[in-house]
């Protein structure tokens, strides 16, 4: 179905797997960076590409794409959005390192921010799977660094029809009294989408 026609009902059950999976993530982050992580309610909404690119900073903006493929019972794909600064804040709970430039991240900095985005995926396909009873596993995180234009290509190219919109969470964390901020983006086939609302009763 199309992403861009969710009515109030719909769009709720998004918001609903949204703040369930925020919160999870919360708490995964916690853990792995070993210190205490407020979260912000997440923000949820329906962009189309131009909406989304200027969201983001404008098409030409860089940041890093953390793609994260969504599979077995539910079909689609995570690109969790992140700046430089969200970067530098998590490798640096780990090791000291200013980075001056997302594009040449090392090895050691490019496993820390794959294993933030395996935990954090984890608890969004989580929240599917407790909703809906199916089996929602994900795939290994891989990183694209470039525009905002080249990474929003990731999940319209595979996902998104012309004229279809994407499901945008706002991700505001709180560590140590500094208030970083990252997004995820979400995409599901058609199909997938179908089956979701489906099995929750909600009407397509």
């Amino acid at each position: 179905m199309d992403a861009g026609s969710f009515n109030a009902i719909q769009l709720d059950v998004m918001r609903e797997i949204s703040n369930i999976g925020a919160g999870n993530a919360c708490t995964a982050l916690s853990v792995l960076l070993g210190t205490t992580i407020d979260m912000s309610v997440p923000g949820v909404h329906l962009l189309g590409y131009e909406s989304t690119a200027e969201y983001f900073g404008g098409e030409d903006s860089v940041v890093l794409g953390l793609k994260v493929d969504i599979t077995d019972d539910l079909s689609g794909m995570m690109v969790h959005v992140i700046s430089k600064r969200f970067a530098e804040r998590i490798i640096n709970t780990f090791y000291e390192k200013h980075i001056e430039d997302i594009s040449a991240l090392d090895e050691m900095d490019t496993s820390v921010l794959n294993e933030m985005a395996n935990i954090t995926s984890g608890a969004y396909a989580n929240a599917l799977a407790t909703l809906t009873g199916y089996f929602v596993n994900i795939g290994t995180p891989s990183q694209t660094t470039g525009t905002v234009a080249e990474v929003m290509m990731m999940p319209i190219n595979k996902f998104v029809s012309p004229g279809e919109q994407l499901l945008v969470v706002d991700e505001i964390f709180t560590i140590e009294d500094e208030k970083i901020s990252s997004n995820m983006v979400m995409a599901l086939d058609k199909e997938s989408m179908a089956k979701l609302f489906g099995k929750l009763g909600v009407e397509i």
